[in-house]
């Protein structure tokens, strides 16, 4: 059951109102001395104790968005950062109110916990749907503006019922995650010490304000991203290192270019220390320096795939074929 759900809530607050019920019916029948008619009244007392207390802190949990899968309150995730299996938050809470609308699908999202800023364009298909919808998420806020010529977000969203999520790089002369209207800089896959928060911005601000205004799924196989030059590099890296968010990623040209970051210790020797994750990978083979354990995956779940000359109109389309897929099998 969904640890942040509406579901889940509800139930506890039955269980506690119900345990609080059964208090007040048996304390009277548990009433005298003896070991019985004590154990019986300490067992009440701590079984409505504990029932408020855990009503009280996961709805605290839900508002705060602090754990948001079972796997993570347990301590079973690989990642630090996931919102796996979360369900859409209520209209009006916190995470909703990232995305500031600006009509047509266009907005602005204001990361509730990178800080990061972005402009953020949605396409969702034209038919009417009744399941949730897959995503397709095009990182843009490293590339030129040309990098998205040609390709047409509406068909892709309509050809593969999914939600297509282009983000780009907000004009701005404030130090964010943004940069001025002369250059742009990559959303990075990764944290920053004392900078661009890049894994919190795509695994949580994104997702959560997604999930919070669109009837998405939130299945990792059912979130893709992709991204040109070293936003490509963010989308693989964020793909290997948070698996439990993103399960297909594509990088398109010149993706190794990123330039290193402080606390990311490279593909390499991340994999080296970790689990390969079982994740579909597509990347430009041309691309120089690219990591040896990308290249040797043979029995591993992680899969890769590449394509020279590839491109994002390309890339889209075998992330859209890729979770299309996944789903059938599903």
């Amino acid at each position: 059951m969904n640890i942040v759900g509406k579901g889940f809530l509800l139930l506890l607050g039955c269980a506690t109102l119900a345990s609080a019920v059964l208090t007040l019916w048996l304390w009277p029948r548990l009433a005298g001395r003896g070991a019985k008619p004590i154990a019986g009244r300490i067992a009440l007392l701590l079984g409505t104790q504990l029932s408020l207390a855990a009503t009280f802190l996961f709805t605290i949990n839900a508002a705060g968005g602090f754990y948001t899968s079972w796997a993570q309150l347990l301590g079973d995730s690989s990642t630090q950062y996931h919102l796996d299996n979360a369900g859409p938050p209520a209209a009006d809470g916190p995470n909703a109110g990232q995305l500031r609308s600006q009509g047509q699908g266009h907005g602005q999202l204001v990361g509730l916990r990178s800080g990061l800023t972005a402009r953020l364009t949605v396409y969702t298909p034209a038919a009417s749907y009744a399941k949730r919808l897959p995503v397709e998420v095009v990182d843009l806020t490293g590339a030129p503006a040309s990098a998205s010529g040609g390709v047409d977000f509406q068909r892709l969203a309509d050809t593969y019922h999914v939600l297509v999520a282009v983000v780009t790089s907000q004009p701005t002369a404030a130090v964010t995650s943004t940069t001025p209207t002369t250059s742009t800089t990559s959303i990075p896959g990764v944290n920053i010490p004392d900078g661009a928060q890049g894994e919190l911005f795509w695994s949580q601000d994104l997702r959560s304000a997604l999930i919070a205004h669109y009837r998405v799924d939130t299945s990792p196989d059912d979130w893709g991203v992709a991204g040109v030059g070293q936003s490509g590099g963010a989308a693989i890296n964020l793909a290997v290192q948070d698996s439990a968010d993103y399960g297909v990623a594509a990088a398109v040209g010149d993706w190794t270019s990123a330039p290193p970051q402080d606390d990311w210790p490279g593909i390499d020797r991340y994999l080296t220390s970790v689990p390969a994750p079982a994740v579909r990978l597509l990347y430009n083979p041309n691309a120089p320096g690219i990591p040896g354990k990308l290249r040797l995956t043979a029995g591993s779940p992680l899969q890769v795939a590449t394509q020279s000359n590839l491109t994002l109109a390309s890339a889209l389309t075998w992330l859209g074929a890729a979770i299309q897929a996944s789903g059938s099998a599903s």
